[in-house]
């Protein structure tokens, strides 16, 4: 059996699960809740709703890029000494947030805070892997994309309510559950970890290599990528049109993508199960269905900020909540099964891939809105959907052998 998996989770590793939830959950919420900060961060620093936009990518792209290395890293150092690393930095990132008083203070902080919650995700995945039996990482998974996607959800709308007191107070609590979770991790025992003897960056760079030039790999990370052209894609740019046509308040909007949220996190659950008791083909055809179903809505109602056509555009949109809980849980379960001695780079670059995709969601969707409006954004994401369909297919086929040989070794 992997050194790195435990037959029995000792009574530590229930608190530890409870904070790599809580940790795995503020990273979306931290963010989503730009979806419903484009107002009052516009009036603040006196920019437009598309100005605020560039803090996306400010975040996204060092998140995705310092997730190339850390998981990698971690598989090398350990992985609460990377955590403590993302978690200090992530904490002044933070902290600069809040004490913004113009834009590029507000991109400056979110910069340090996607570098700092790099070295954070994919590391909570490999970690709750190593204390999870080899059976029950499918539910595991599940909780965690339950996680994530609660905190797609719930972000905007805690920032809903809390911008009404003022929206540095969304950053002060972030800083409180930073500053918590470090804490726990400088004093809880270290649960057990197979290290290499060689740890020099070249270990780094040799274990990247033999993962990248896999071709499962490279379909789970176009697969990663493609997906944050779909919910998420479908969540940025509604919200941005909903705020600049100011027909719903930050309040509505925070609602609905709770909602949304909430619904993520059920289905992220129920993909768990459907993993361990079926196998992954189910939730990625059921989550590609609902996809199709909410994207289909979204682009008969046309104008959305039409009032008369509200029922249907939340019904659009929490579908495809519903639909990123199934696909997100989905492949992120690939990345701890592909190679189970080196789950720590596949989470990296699963989650590189992910946000990556995320980052360049504006930049890319951009001259489609320009052009053609939210209708020619959800055609795009409609486009996008149909590939990420046909890239999972070719995942599935490939990967199911693979997967079936490391479990018989795993036993």
């Amino acid at each position: 059996m992997n050194q790195n998996i435990q037959e029995q989770p000792t009574s530590y590793s229930k608190g530890l699960e409870f904070v790599i939830f809580l940790l795995f959950l503020l990273g979306p919420l931290t963010g989503n809740i730009i979806n419903v900060l484009f107002g009052v961060l516009s009036t603040d620093f006196q920019v437009t709703p598309s100005n605020i936009l560039i803090a996306i990518p400010a975040f996204m792209f060092p998140f995705a890029i310092t997730q190339l290395f850390s998981g990698a890293i971690s598989d090398i150092k350990g992985r609460i000494p990377v955590l403590i690393v993302g978690l200090v930095l992530f904490g002044i990132a933070m902290l600069t947030a809040a004490l913004s008083f113009n834009l590029e203070m507000y991109i400056v902080a979110n910069m340090i805070g996607g570098v700092g919650f790099g070295f954070i995700n994919p590391v909570l995945i490999a970690l709750m892997t190593d204390i999870t039996t080899p059976s029950n990482i499918p539910k595991k998974m599940g909780y965690l994309g339950a996680s994530a996607n609660l905190g797609v959800g719930i972000g905007p709308l805690i920032a809903s309510q809390m911008i009404l007191i003022s929206w540095q107070s969304i950053y002060i609590l972030f800083i409180i559950i930073t500053c918590f979770c470090l804490i726990y991790f400088i004093t809880v025992k270290r649960p057990p970890q197979k290290i290499p003897e060689e740890s020099g960056i070249h270990i780094v760079f040799s274990q990247l290599s033999i993962e990248w030039r896999r071709i499962t790999v490279i379909l789970m990370i176009l697969s990663a990528f493609l997906l944050a052209h779909t919910y998420i894609a479908i969540n940025i740019w509604t919200s941005k049109t909903l705020a600049e046509a100011h027909v719903l308040n930050e309040t509505l909007i925070g609602i609905i993508l709770g909602l949304a949220g909430v619904g993520a996190a059920i289905t992220g659950l129920i993909t768990g199960y459907l993993i361990k008791h079926k196998s992954v083909k189910a939730p990625l055809f059921t989550g590609s269905l609902i996809l199709l179903c909410s994207l289909t809505i979204l682009l008969i109602i046309g104008d959305i900020s039409n009032p008369e056509a509200f029922t249907f555009l939340a019904i659009g949109w929490i579908l495809a909540g519903f639909s990123g809980g199934m696909l997100f849980t989905s492949i992120t379960y690939y990345s701890q099964v592909l190679s189970p001695e080196r789950r720590g780079v596949l989470a990296g670059l699963l989650t590189a891939g992910y946000f990556t995709g995320i980052a360049l969601v504006p930049t890319i969707l951009a001259p489609f809105s320009n052009a053609f409006g939210i209708t020619g954004i959800y055609s795009v994401i409609l486009i996008a959907s149909v590939i990420f369909i046909i890239v999972t297919i070719l995942l599935y086929n490939l990967a199911k052998n693979i997967i079936s040989e490391n479990q018989k070794a795993l036993h």
